[in-house]
């Protein structure tokens, strides 16, 4: 009998990235076996299409982060759902701090997944703050939790650097093999078109996402080489977190505008939206992994992504894409040198496609992820 680990993340359902993970790694564990794998929420409303997930639904409705809904503090004590533990996604939050303590209270194990990478660049941002909030609750957290689960192997350096001894695990992110569905039957053949088409999809957020450089080295690029880039679109595709017009002006500023175009989010697909690109980018300053990468693999794109995003190692082992510094000159780079090789485009994407489908489904996490709980949660 497997065990039965709850899996909490503060607005589930959604449509970022963590609760993209959460929905798959939790329909997958529940496929191995039924009802192995709840949702907690805290998300005040539950919009339909979610039927088919097993959600302990405590909705909160106050701006108190480290509010916990006394009828989920009664039902863990008295262990109400039959939970072997919990795995609390994000650590840097206050939400999952409060869970934590309860947790601590009732007696019920736990394991964190941090998501994002704990480098510098990430943890000097609002340093006090984060300082205080490490001192009080994150490294707590973090001590006494059975382990750690890591998207990349890379992140783990970083955490024994700030002296956490727990046990780490590293299990990657997934995707469905059904999304193939979304695939058009007439998607665009990477690099066929004179008309070539660059993609970044994800949050416009400059600094984590490292937009800014991705805006710069597609200026640098065009600026080396004006004839590889003529007839070249860069497309930005993402929820606008305030970022969005500070982008756009400093494309205007280099004098790009005219080849970047931004939608904003849209409400197709993810392989839907991948279909109408040739090359598909993430140009991040630090990423615990880059789904967007994995499903722009999994629908035949070619790929370039910076070495600081989880999935890096995965695209350098499926050879299907260039990995380059979190750098404009870096990222300028990789832009010429992979539009030199546009003769390779669909051969590269068939071979991410190939690599995922083997390697990165969410049945393959699954079976790895159980053998952790049992191991761990025993």
């Amino acid at each position: 009998m497997s065990r039965r680990i709850a899996h909490f993340l503060v607005h589930y359902p959604g449509r970022d990235g963590t609760a993209a993970f959460c929905r798959g790694l939790s329909r997958a564990l529940n496929r191995i076996e039924p009802g192995s794998c709840p949702i907690l929420t805290f998300r005040p409303e539950i919009p339909p299409g979610n039927e088919q997930d097993e959600l302990l639904h405590y909705p909160v409705r106050t701006r108190n982060p480290f509010h916990v809904p006394r009828a989920l503090v009664e039902d863990l004590a008295s262990n109400r759902h039959q939970l072997d533990g919990m795995v609390l996604h994000g650590t840097y939050s206050p939400y999952s701090a409060a869970v934590w303590r309860v947790l601590q209270r009732v007696g019920l194990p736990h394991a964190v997944i941090p998501h994002d990478p704990y480098v510098p660049e990430l943890t000097r941002h609002h340093a006090f703050r984060k300082a205080v909030f490490w001192r009080v609750f994150e490294k707590r957290m973090l001590d006494s939790a059975r382990f750690i689960q890591l998207l990349d192997e890379s992140h783990e350096r970083h955490l024994r650097e700030l002296g956490c001894r727990t046990p780490v695990v590293t299990i990657p992110n997934g995707c469905e093999p059904e999304m193939l569905d979304e695939l058009p039957a007439d998607a665009r053949v990477p690099g066929a078109s004179q008309q070539v088409r660059l993609l970044f999809f994800g949050r416009m957020d400059r600094n984590h996402k490292g937009l800014d450089l991705l805006l710069e080295g597609f200026a640098k690029a065009r600026e080396r080489d004006p004839e590889a880039l003529r007839g070249v679109t860069l497309v930005m595709t993402g929820n606008d977190w305030t970022d969005r017009g500070l982008l756009e002006e400093l494309a205007g500023r280099l004098g790009t505008a005219d080849q970047v175009e931004f939608t904003g989010r849209r409400p197709e697909g993810a392989l839907t939206i991948v279909s109408e690109a040739d090359l598909v980018i993430l140009p991040s300053r630090f990423d615990g992994f880059g789904l967007c990468i994995v499903e722009a693999m999994l629908g035949r794109r070619p790929v370039l992504v910076s070495s600081r995003a989880g999935v890096a190692g995965h695209v350098r082992r499926a050879g299907g894409g260039w990995v380059v510094e979190p750098s404009a000159e870096s990222i300028a780079d990789g832009l010429l040198e992979a539009l030199r090789q546009r003769d390779g485009w669909p051969a590269m994407g068939a071979g991410n496609q190939d690599y995922v489908l083997r390697e990165l489904t969410w049945d393959r996490v699954a079976r790895t992820t159980a053998e952790t709980y049992e191991r761990f949660f025993a």
